[in-house]
């Protein structure tokens, strides 16, 4: 059984006839929502004669950031009291550690420039005119009336433009001016070369060219789009430029192995570049008024920037980059645009929502469906090198790499935290409720809730729910209940508290592996067992997360009992107190 603490009370198991306390009433694969007032004496496993399993979660609810609940569980405790992880059915631990062994972790310093951009935008920039109400036409104080529709450049063409500058504090201030010399043209991308990295024509091999050009027209684009709305045009040539710069190299120091800046987008562009009336925060000098990302750029041999980058390699490493910065980009160009909307998207949710797009891209590209429960032999079917790794390495290991964080700790992290500007764990948390969402409350169509979330007008916790249309509580009990439960098989569990997206117990053990250098491949979701010898345990969890307790309890055994206390002895009641209870056997 699994049991999880949030706020709320009753159950919805079957024929519950004694106190929803007494959990013996439970059928296998019920869950039971508790409150504080639903156990006042604790959680009650009278005496029974068959063995029997569950889940407890203490969780917590509430709709604020990085609320923390302190509290003790004072339960029988098993002999072992240690923290165990589950170990994985049928993991061939030696096939996945070959697969996973030259899979870089999660790109911190790709996420830090990330955070400093966002972070600039929403301290920076503003979407509300101090002087005005905003005007019904997209051609409003927001844009400067002077900008006319662009042609669309030829190969060979000089563009003027303008590099935030990502290693200070204030990129609209802050720039490089440049020129940039433009490679190749398509049907949704400009692909420029900064003058100042050499002779476009031999910065990238055309095959490479043509690739990037490829993947972005019929793969990215048109998924991105369909997961987020169209993107916007402010400078009407219906392109979005892909700048290749050194400067985007500089922001990785020299020698650096594993992690890297790949590029960034940047909200500034779409704002006029002097002030038109709106004061401070309106405008932006740096503003190249377009659609535009500035990424990595080739450096053969290291002596440029001081690390070695071939063509190749800079195609590979930007893929997932250009799949999440252009979530970004229409999310904050549609708000941009939107007269309704006074706020850029809170951080965690944006984040959650690139990094859903980095999954949506990889499942167009492999073919994969949008609610196709894929295992780790789906996303990794063969060892590197092979096109199956590179997309597995681009799209969705990233993900389940942060996952794997959260999961190793779940009562530190939290999704809806403020951390996640700084922390991998909570962006993984993001993404895998969002994920559970867009499975459990999309009516089977994950790109309209996405699109509603990316959509706005609200932001944050608020904006979530909306969009899913029930009580943020009811998304984090299936969420927490899920992240146990799913593909488990536990005999008659309600669908909401599975994934229709992913096989967790068969991707994740590999991964952890990997992540968490485990000596055996095992579901990394920390659990704690208890069940004999009395014992204090302890913990706290953050608003939007919880912890996980195992009880079982064998053929024959004497009652039990587990209390959730405060640290004076007296029964917990924090905001947002839920205690789930899953049966699992």
């Amino acid at each position: 059984m699994i049991f999880a603490a949030a706020c709320g009370g009753g159950g919805d198991g079957t024929g519950v006839t004694a106190p929803p306390s007494d959990i013996s009433t439970m059928a296998v694969g019920d869950v039971r929502l508790l409150i504080p007032s639903d156990i006042p004496n604790g959680i009650d496993l009278p005496a029974g004669s068959g063995a029997r399993d569950y889940i407890i979660v203490v969780a917590n609810t509430s709709a604020s950031h990085d609320v923390v609940a302190n509290y003790v569980v004072k339960a029988d405790r098993s002999p072992t009291a240690v923290f165990g992880l589950e170990a994985a059915a049928d993991m061939a631990a030696s096939r996945y550690s070959l697969q996973l062994g030259d899979v870089p972790l999660a790109r911190t310093p790709q996420q830090a420039i990330d955070n400093k951009v966002r972070a600039f935008e929403r301290s920076g920039l503003t979407l509300k005119s101090r002087l005005a109400p905003f005007s019904d036409s997209r051609f409003s104080i927001r844009r400067n009336a002077q900008v006319s529709a662009a042609s669309v450049p030829a190969v060979g063409d000089t563009l003027s433009l303008h590099i935030p500058s990502a290693s200070t504090n204030d990129l609209c201030a802050n720039f490089i001016a440049t020129k940039a010399v433009v490679a190749s043209v398509s049907a949704k991308a400009i692909i420029a070369i900064d003058t100042l990295d050499g002779n476009y024509q031999t910065v990238f091999p055309p095959a490479v060219l043509d690739s990037i050009a490829q993947e972005f027209d019929n793969i990215t684009y048109p998924t991105d789009a369909s997961y987020y709305n169209t993107p916007t045009d402010v400078d009407g040539n219906g392109h979005i430029i892909m700048l290749f710069t050194g400067q985007i190299n500089k922001l990785t120091p020299p020698n650096t192995s594993g992690g890297f800046v790949g590029g960034f987008f940047f909200a500034g562009d779409f704002f006029p570049p002097a002030d038109q009336g709106g004061g401070a925060g309106s405008f932006c000098a740096e503003s190249n008024q377009a659609e535009i990302f500035y990424l990595l750029s080739p450096d053969p041999t290291g002596t440029k920037f001081g690390n070695v980058r071939s063509a190749s390699s800079v195609r590979q490493g930007t893929r997932g980059t250009i799949a999440h910065e252009f979530q970004h980009m229409i999310n904050a160009g549609n708000r941009y645009q939107n007269p309704a909307v006074s706020h850029f998207e809170a951080t965690w949710l944006d984040e959650a929502l690139a990094h859903f797009a980095e999954d949506a891209v990889g499942r167009v590209q492999r073919g994969f469906g949008d609610l196709q429960a894929l295992t780790f032999n789906d996303v990794l079917p063969c060892n590197s090198p092979c096109s199956e790794a590179n997309d597995f390495n681009a799209f969705f290991f990233q993900n389940l790499a942060r996952l794997t964080y959260w999961m190793d700790k779940p009562d530190q992290f939290a999704p809806f935290s403020k951390m996640a500007d700084t922390s991998l764990a909570v962006r993984g948390a993001a993404w895998a409720i969002v994920r559970f969402a867009a499975d459990n409350y999309s009516n089977g169509l994950p790109r309209a809730l996405t699109r509603a979330l990316a959509a706005g007008p609200d932001t944050g916790v608020k904006n979530f729910a909306a969009a899913a249309k029930v009580p943020i509580d009811t998304l984090v009990k299936g969420w927490l209940v899920s992240m146990y439960a799913d593909h488990l098989g536990v005999t008659n569990l309600a669908a909401q508290y599975q994934y229709r997206s992913y096989n967790f117990r068969s991707v994740m053990p590999p991964v952890a592996r990997s992540v968490l250098s485990q000596s055996t491949a095992t579901y990394p979701l920390r659990v704690q067992s208890i069940g004999s010898g009395s014992d204090n345990i302890s913990a706290q969890n953050k608003s939007g997360s919880g912890t996980f307790y195992r009880l079982t309890v064998s053929s024959g055994a004497g009652a039990k009992n587990v209390k959730i206390v405060d640290g004076q002895g007296n029964n917990a009641s924090y905001l947002g107190e839920h205690v789930y209870v899953l049966r699992v056997q």
